[in-house]
Order: structure tokens, then C-alpha cells, then sequence
């Protein structure tokens, strides 16, 4: 199996979604000894805003060959290149002012590429990224699941489904801000989730 961590937390020791999802990448170890992960910390290396030479570059022509566009596009497809080549993918990311954090946002933006992960056709969209399964681990400061406040799982379901991937299990910490106590027991039951999810995988 292969599989694609990606890491969105500008935090280090106090991240709480780089903790979760390592307990859940140790624990599928123990089931496929033969994991190979690619780790992509863009909370700490974040890619670069799409630009306008970046959209003159994607949209060009597909049999367009100027040197200068495929530089700008180089680690675009790289990244792009990444996400194709994994069987399961699992984001870890907290969230960021009721959304995604603007550089989990920028990876989006360099991975939901056309003719790549998705073709425009004459009968609508083709999903391109079929075929894997997505954990997404969060942190929220405070209790959004199920109220309008959650602009985050909404739009990663729906931006990971228009890629061709559907099969997406979230799993949030929530509360992690309202006290030590508080952050101790989201963590702990979160954990245990990602621990019995591995199992499965």
C-alpha cells in the first residue's frame, strides 16, 4: 500500500492533528509492515498561491511545450503526481476560522488540476482520482460538528468527490481549545478511533 500523509498544521509539538494522524500511520504499520508513505508537510512548507502565469500554464494547450510554462507548473505536478500515485490518502489539518487552513488550501489548489485529476467533457465533469480512500484528521477549537459554523468537512468532501474521490472517513478532535482537560480527553477519544479505523485498512 501506498499512501499520502499530508501535514497542514503550522504547529510542531503542540499539533494535535500531526499527533493523531502519526498514532494512526503507526498503527497501520503493525497491519501492512510493507507501508510505504509519502509525507507532505505543507503546514510547514506550504506550496505557493496559484498565479496568473500558473493558470496561463494549466490551461494552456495540452500539447503546448514552452519551457517557461512547465517551469511553473513544475512542482504543481509534482505534487499532482504525488496524490495519483497513492492508494489512500489521510490529511491531517486543523481548522482555521471555520474552514481549511489557507495552506492545506493552497496544496487543493495545485492538485485539482484538468486533464489530471478531473476532465471537462462535453457531458460534464470526469473525475480523474478514482479508486482511493481518504482519512481526513482534524482539530477544532472549539464544538462545530453538525452546526453551519463547519465549512471544512463540507468542502473537502465535496472538493475530494470532484476529483474522484468518495470514499472519505473524518475523524475531528474537537473542543481542543476550551482546557487541558478538555484537549486530553478529545485527543484520547480520537486516538481510539483512528487505532480501530486501522484495522480495517
Amino acid at each position: 500500500m501506498k499512501l499520502l500523509h499530508i501535514d497542514a498544521s503550522p504547529r510542531t509539538v503542540r499539533s494535535v492533528t500531526r499527533k493523531l494522524s502519526a498514532t494512526f500511520i503507526g498503527a497501520l504499520r503493525e497491519k501492512h509492515p510493507g507501508l510505504h508513505v509519502i509525507h507532505r508537510d505543507v503546514g510547514h512548507h506550504p506550496p505557493a498561491f496559484i498565479s496568473d502565469a500558473w493558470v496561463g500554464a494549466a490551461y494552456a494547450a495540452a500539447d503546448h511545450d514552452d519551457p517557461a510554462m512547465k517551469g511553473v507548473l513544475h512542482h504543481s505536478d509534482e505534487l499532482t503526481a504525488e496524490l495519483l500515485a497513492c492508494d489512500s490518502l489521510v490529511i491531517a489539518s486543523p481548522m482555521h476560522n471555520f474552514t481549511v487552513s489557507a495552506s492545506l488550501k493552497a496544496w487543493i489548489d495545485q492538485i485539482v488540476r484538468t486533464d489530471m485529476t478531473f476532465k471537462l467533457t462535453e457531458d460534464g465533469v470526469v473525475p480523474l482520482a478514482k479508486g482511493k480512500k481518504a482519512l481526513i484528521v482534524t482539530s477544532r477549537g472549539g464544538f462545530v460538528a453538525g452546526t453551519d459554523y463547519d465549512f471544512q468537512e463540507p468542502y473537502l468532501r465535496k472538493i475530494l468527490g470532484f476529483i474522484g474521490i468518495t470514499d472519505i472517513t473524518f475523524v475531528h478532535a474537537e473542543g481542543v481549545n476550551s482546557g487541558d482537560k478538555e484537549r486530553a480527553e478529545a485527543m484520547t477519544v480520537a486516538s481510539a478511533k483512528l487505532i480501530e479505523l486501522a484495522k480495517s485498512w
